[in-house]
This record gives structure tokens, C-alpha cells and sequence, in this order.
């Protein structure tokens, strides 16, 4: 809970104001992570299928993905689905990352957020018996994919949370955050529940405490959590590729 910077909790600053600053930040990550995954997720995940279908043999047509999809059929309603449930992941990783960015060195927020988020992906999404790596081609395309996918949105997540929350002026209105936000549907209840964390933190003066703790913890179970993705993620792209 140490990105947010923590107030003081001695009646200086009013529970109203604590209140708007958490959830303003807290709206920033989840608009910033709902934009990422629907241009990661729901334009360049489509376009990367359709590449995929077009290289891949005719047989595949028809075929169930992993994901549920009818591989080579585009229906409206497929893509909102497909849509919705990036924007949701991805409001998902911008409210986390918002609020365990301050315990994150600055300059490696983008990077270390990133790889994290492509490892962790690529380890959940390549499984060495699923359809689409054994029916798609080029397999080195549908796996490179799997796993910058996941770390392009982080990234974007990244860059547009850190310039809205610079406070030069760049931050789109609430209004806009608020719609973008709506998109990550299910997220925002993730939402609440951070915001409540860490307002009740700062109201507790817990918060100071947190942001001593969290750039020993944060940091390291990144990296931790980045280093045993590697290995799955490798371990099950080798069995793909053979």
C-alpha cells in the first residue's frame, strides 16, 4: 500500500480529503490498466489471432481455442467478450500497480513491472498441450505473443499511470477516468477494496510504517515472482517448440 504516499493521520488532514486523494489515484490505476488491456488485449490480441488463422493450417478453422473462442469465426459479441475481460485484467494490474509503485525505484518501475507481468502471463497462458500450441503457426509467433502481450499492457499501464499521476496538468478529467474505468467491469471492486485499504492505513498511521517496509518487500517478491515465470514460462515453451 506504499505507492500512495501516506498523509497525515493526526486530524491535520481530513478524512475527506484523504478519501479523494486514495480514490483519485486509485481511479487513475484502474482507468490507466482498463485502456492498457483493451489496446493490448482486446486490438492487438484480436490482430495477433487473425495473423495466426491466416498462417495457420485450414484444419484449425472451427477448432475450440484454449480460451473458448471458434478459432477463425469473428463475432461482435466474441470481441466485446474478449474486449471486456482484457480491460477487467488490466484494471486489475493498474490498481495493483498504483498501489505498490512508490515502493518501487522510479526508474525501474516500467521494466521490472513489465517482465513481471510478461513472465507471470506467459506462465499462466502457454500450456504445452492446449490447442493453441499445437494446432497454430507458426508455434514461435503464438508463443512470443503469449508472453509480450502480457507485458506490452503492463507497460502501457506504467507510462499512462505515471504521467496522469505527475500532476502537470496532462490527467484527463475525472469524468474520462471514470468512463475509461467503467470498462474494467468486475476490477473496480478490487478497486473499492484497495481504496479502503489504503485510506484506513493512512487513517491509522499505518501507512509510514508500510513505506518503510515496502521497498525491502515489493521489489524483491517482483523479482522473485518474475524469476519463477521465467522458469515455467521457459520450461513450457521449450516442450512447444521442441
Amino acid at each position: 500500500m506504499t505507492a500512495i504516499a501516506p498523509q497525515a493521520a493526526d486530524g491535520r488532514v481530513s478524512v475527506g480529503h484523504d478519501a479523494r486523494d486514495v480514490a483519485t489515484t486509485v481511479l487513475v490505476g484502474a482507468a490507466a490498466g482498463a485502456l492498457a488491456g483493451l489496446v493490448a488485449g482486446g486490438v492487438a490480441a484480436r490482430i495477433v489471432m487473425l495473423a495466426l488463422r491466416a498462417l495457420s493450417d485450414p484444419i484449425v478453422i472451427g477448432a475450440t481455442s484454449d480460451d473458448g473462442f471458434e478459432i477463425g469465426r469473428f463475432t461482435v459479441g466474441g470481441s466485446f467478450q474478449l474486449a471486456g475481460g482484457m480491460a477487467a485484467a488490466g484494471a486489475a494490474n493498474g490498481i495493483l500497480y498504483v498501489v505498490l509503485r512508490g515502493s518501487i525505484p522510479a526508474r525501474a518501475r516500467a521494466p521490472l513491472w513489465s517482465l513481471f507481468a510478461a513472465f507471470v502471463g506467459g506462465s499462466q497462458f502457454l500450456h504445452a498441450e492446449g490447442v493453441d500450441f499445437t494446432l497454430l503457426d507458426p508455434l514461435w509467433f503464438a508463443v512470443l505473443s503469449f508472453v509480450v502481450l502480457p507485458g506490452l499492457a503492463a507497460l502501457v499501464v506504467v507510462l499512462l499511470a505515471e504521467r496522469w499521476l505527475a500532476d502537470d496538468g496532462s490527467r484527463p478529467s475525472l469524468a474520462v477516468l471514470a468512463i475509461t474505468a467503467v470498462t474494467g467491469t468486475v476490477a473496480l471492486v478490487l478497486g473499492a477494496v484497495a481504496t479502503a485499504a489504503v485510506l484506513g492505513a493512512r487513517r491509522l498511521g499505518l501507512a509510514r510504517r508500510l513505506a518503510v517496509v515496502g521497498p525491502l518487500v515489493v521489489p524483491a517478491a517482483l523479482v522473485i515472482g518474475t524469476v519463477a515465470g521465467a522458469w515455467v514460462t521457459i520450461d513450457e515453451a521449450s516442450q512447444i517448440l521442441g
